[in-house]
């Protein structure tokens, strides 16, 4: 999944919820992916980031909204949810920063390996008084059984905890090993962002 999609649920999740007006444009963005693997070995890393800087053009106080507009002209309004207690702090001019990273790390249980806090949250919020900002960040773990796998296809079937399952492709250079079966495949999944906001 892109970055991109999390931009706009992380921040209304957080410091700034929901995009109020129809005719708004898509804010211009910087966008950074990598991914890791070690060879023969099953599972992967991959980190997206994606980076919005805009200045805000509009307030409006009582409903408590306030428009974003980038250095490309384009521009998204957006409502301060009762979280940002900092919202009157807020000018026209000021400069935000949101850095949001997406984080998936997939690898397969050793026997006997414990299994990790299935979600977590973290949510850190300005003092009363500051400019508004926040940080935020959520880690959900996602495990499935390797049910089967196909060696002339290359595929490995998971079964996930509400039964379904689904077909994946397995990597040239992992050796699909009988042991494998019945193991246990972790795919942990961390989003983060990060805002902040500079007075010009």
């Amino acid at each position: 999944m892109s970055v991109s999609r999390w931009i706009c649920l992380s921040l209304a999740a957080g410091l700034l919820v929901g995009c109020q007006s129809q005719k708004d444009d898509e804010l211009s963005y910087q966008y950074d992916s990598t991914e890791s693997v070690d060879k023969g070995v099953p599972g992967s890393a991959m980190t997206e980031t994606e980076e919005v800087q805009a200045s805000v053009s509009a307030i409006d106080k009582a409903k408590r909204t306030f428009t974003l507009r980038d250095d490309q002209g384009n521009s998204r309004t957006l409502q301060a949810p009762p979280e940002m207690r900092n919202f009157d702090q807020l000018k026209v001019g000021d400069r935000v920063r949101a850095i949001v990273t997406l984080q998936r790390v997939v690898y397969l249980r050793e026997p006997g390996q414990e299994s990790g806090s299935s979600a977590a949250a973290l949510l850190v919020a300005p003092q009363a008084g500051n400019k508004p900002g926040m940080l935020a960040a959520d880690t959900v773990e996602i495990t499935a059984t390797i049910k089967s796998m196909d060696t002339a296809k290359r595929t490995a079937t998971l079964q996930f905890a509400d039964g379904s399952q689904h077909t994946v492709k397995v990597r040239p250079d992992v050796d699909m090993k009988g042991e494998y079966l019945g193991r246990q495949l972790v795919m942990r999944v961390t989003s983060a962002v990060a805002v902040s906001v500079e007075p010009q």
